[in-house]
């Protein structure tokens, strides 16, 4: 439940009232803005307060003769009190002059926390987490009729009409009929739970509805008349609602939200002129800023507006509006200038909160003054004893305080204890500093052990906490799964006890983290061996192409050539004699490039071969080509050298 529905005006307008963070109810005089009293409920028997509301009842009397002798003087007075609705699901009646609980409803009430409570006639309506909407009657102090609206948690409620019709919101708002039991139509605008509604009751008798939910920034007004079930008119805020307040005068609709930054918001519209295609603009703003001006700051803090209110002002030309903090709260009448739009009224702190805050600040900025001439400094022998002599420990025990060792058994079993009474004290109070300084730790032995001593009752809270870290960085999720994966093979049985669907509940944000993460397992390493490959290439060819001597050898094929006179042979034997085969490969070695320009032809045939068969040469690559080859041109120049010498004679 929000605590926006907890702030109330009484119905004179002379008190406020609201219930703080801690339960407890704070009541302002309006007039002098001073707290009139706070009441603290039975928290030691975990009873607080959760919702409340204004009623004005006739004057309780002690005995039968003190009402007969009041009956003719004050036979109009009336008390005003408060009715209370507790998490226990129950509802008392608070006196404010007697300030304390003067009556108990009786009945069985809610069976969880009261959630909404409305005030008409004489009847009281409550609505709980149970889904039920519960009768009471206050003149008799006790339960009527309850109505079983569903199993949704209600969180606000407005009664359309006494006894017939009520309007309850939760994910939904949707308009019931008690009599039968029965929904009549589902309201559809908002996208989260209702936690504000106001009836508003037109001149021409037409009844409408105001509402506001925790996320949306729009007050939405619906017509409980008819079959229409979308918003008739959608009212601009800067933020969520947390507080309306209301007045229809002369067929125009005031209304004052506050939201949750602290700004103040007044509308001034016709009731006939709404129109859903176009979202109403506030007509007025108003904020509160700090005063600054003799502090030399040049940063100006907002004064968070804590309620406005139109019902209650001196004049229609002024608005009530309260500010400040739960702790300090001031009234005051603001003057509506209908040329300026958006006021920003510059006000000074509260003294209460400037006060407290001088105080830590002095407290912050003293130093306790030592004088290291006279001061000493214990040590652990001489701590414990009053006297404050010099104390010398001798050489002999000082090298046995250095021989000492502590026993590892003994200090892992107290880091484990420590360890444990860490995690349950942070799961239990949601200490996050303390959870963190547990979840620091990365030690899979000492995360195993802490697990096994995790009390059972604390196994759900951690697997939230897990869930909420693995959300986070690399660093903590691989913290997150170690953690997880010890509390699954500690506490199985326990974990498989919890039914299907909520082991499902428990582990499905843990189950959808995991999935993400590693959905793209298989292309990262496909990917990281490629990039390695890459990365290989790319160094060997920086570091051949530094070292070009090194690239030249290792490309280089040396053949060592086993006798040059197997070539001599195979030549003879081509030209004289066919006898001999010869059915292998002689390989000859690459001759090196020494040779002039006029040479390239022979070096050209220096790594061919020559393939020897059956008697007869064929070309190859070798040298035996070369010599065959040299041979056949010196038989020409023999013929040439004839032919001149015949010429000549």
């Amino acid at each position: 439940m929000s605590t926006s529905c907890a702030r109330q005006y009484s119905r004179d307008g002379k008190y406020f009232a609201f219930i703080n963070g801690q339960g407890k109810l704070v009541v302002y005089e309006v007039e002098t803005s001073n707290v009139s009293q706070i009441y603290t409920p039975n928290l030691h028997l975990n009873v607080p307060c959760t919702c409340f509301a204004w009623v004005e009842i006739g004057a309780q009397g002690s005995s039968k003769k003190k009402k007969k002798r009041s009956s003719d003087a004050g036979a109009g007075e009336r008390q005003t009190c408060m009715i209370f609705g507790t998490s226990k699901g129950k509802v008392a009646l608070y006196g404010l002059a007697s300030t304390n609980i003067e009556k108990n409803f009786i009945g069985a009430g809610h069976s969880g926390p009261i959630t909404a409570i409305c005030v008409e006639g004489e009847c009281l309506y409550t609505a709980g987490t149970d889904g039920k909407v519960i009768e009471w009657s206050l003149k008799d102090c006790e339960q009527r009729k309850v109505h079983n609206l569903g199993v949704e948690k209600l969180s606000c409620l407005a009664v359309i009409e006494q006894g017939s019709t009520v309007l309850s919101g939760s994910k939904q708002l949707k308009l019931w009929d008690l009599e039968n039991g029965k929904s009549i139509k589902t309201l559809v605008g908002h996208t989260s739970n209702t936690v504000l509604a106001r009836k508003i009751v037109s001149q021409d008798g037409r009844v409408f509805v105001l509402t506001g939910s925790v996320n949306d920034r729009n007050v939405s007004l619906w017509s409980a008349e008819g079959d229409e079930r979308t918003a008739v008119g959608l009212f601009t805020l800067d933020d969520a609602p947390e507080y309306l307040s209301t007045r229809v005068v002369g067929g125009k609709l005031h209304l004052v939200a506050v939201s949750r930054s602290g700004v103040a918001h007044y509308f001034i519209k016709s009731l006939d002129k709404i129109n859903i295609n176009k979202p109403i603009k506030a007509n007025y703003t108003y904020e509160v800023a700090l005063d600054t001006a003799g502090s030399g700051s040049k940063a100006v803090d907002r004064l968070p507006i804590f309620t406005a209110s139109v019902d209650f002002s001196a004049n229609q030309e002024q608005i009530l509006i309260g500010y400040g903090s739960d702790l300090s709260l001031k009234f005051e009448q603001i003057a509506i200038d209908k040329e300026l739009k958006h006021n920003v009224i510059i006000r000074e702190q509260a003294k209460g909160l400037l006060h407290k805050d001088k105080t830590e600040k002095d407290l912050k900025s003293k130093t306790p003054s030592v004088d290291k001439s006279i001061a000493e400094f214990l040590n652990p022998v001489n701590a414990s004893k009053k006297s404050l002599k010099t104390v010398e420990i001798p050489m002999e025990a000082r090298l046995e305080n250095l021989a000492l060792t502590a026993d590892g058994d003994s200090k892992s079993k107290s880091s484990q204890k420590n360890m444990v009474h860490l995690l349950v004290q942070g799961l239990h109070s949601k200490d996050a500093e303390i959870l963190r300084s547990v979840f620091s730790k990365n030690d899979p032995e000492l995360i195993q052990r802490t697990a096994e001593r995790v009390p059972a009752q604390y196994v759900s809270i951690l697997l939230s906490e897990l869930s909420s870290l693995m959300q986070k960085k690399t660093v903590h999720v691989a913290t997150a799964v170690c953690w997880l994966k010890a509390l699954i093979h500690s506490h199985a049985s326990q974990l498989m006890a919890l039914g299907s669907e909520n082991l499902l509940s428990n582990f499905g944000t843990c189950l959808g983290i995991i999935e993400y993460r590693v959905e793209h397992a298989n292309s990262l390493s496909k990917l990281s061996g490629r990039l390695g490959l890459l990365v290989s290439q790319i160094d060997r060819t920086e570091r051949l192409a530094k070292n070009p001597d090194q690239l030249a050898n290792a490309q280089v094929l040396i053949h060592q050539e086993e006798d040059d006179s197997d070539v001599d042979s195979v030549i003879g034997k081509d030209q004289g004699s066919s006898e001999d085969e010869y059915d292998g490969i002689m390989e000859d070695d690459v001759l090196e490039e020494e040779e002039d320009d006029d040479d390239e032809e022979d070096n050209a045939l220096a790594g061919s071969f020559v393939r020897v068969r059956n008697g007869a040469a064929k070309q190859g690559d070798g040298s035996m080509l070369k010599l065959k080859v040299d041979e056949d041109s010196s038989g020409d120049d023999d013929e040439d050298d004839d032919e001149e010498m015949d010429v000549s004679d």
